[in-house]
């Protein structure tokens, strides 16, 4: 039996377009770690290692590996102990989800 090469990226595109509590999922993973990337791109911007994070946010550096780590969900208290840290805000806004259309 031969193998057929499979393109995993139009593979999970259909997936996604097929499956809305995949894309659902799939979404916040992105957005999970798209907020992990920028604190650690902040943290390393500021010249701080993790053990530098710890000791300013009374966690352990295992702590910060882990927040920093895509397959750990941080307990709240524990991710804000980490923004704090770095001297960050967090700060919400709603989102706009209006979409006008357009008229020919």
């Amino acid at each position: 039996m031969a193998f057929k090469k499979v393109n995993v990226k139009e593979e999970i595109n259909k997936r996604l377009v097929n499956d809305a509590d995949l894309k659902k999922a799939y979404d916040i993973a992105q957005r999970e770690y798209e907020v992990r990337k920028q604190l650690v791109k902040i943290r390393n911007d500021l010249g701080l290692s993790q053990k530098d994070v710890a000791n300013l946010s009374g966690l352990t550096q295992q702590m910060i590996s882990r927040i920093e780590t895509e397959s750990n969900s941080p307990t709240l208290r524990s991710f804000i102990k980490y923004v704090d840290s770095l001297g960050l805000e967090i700060k919400f806004e709603k989102k706009n989800t209006h979409t006008e259309c357009v008229k020919a």
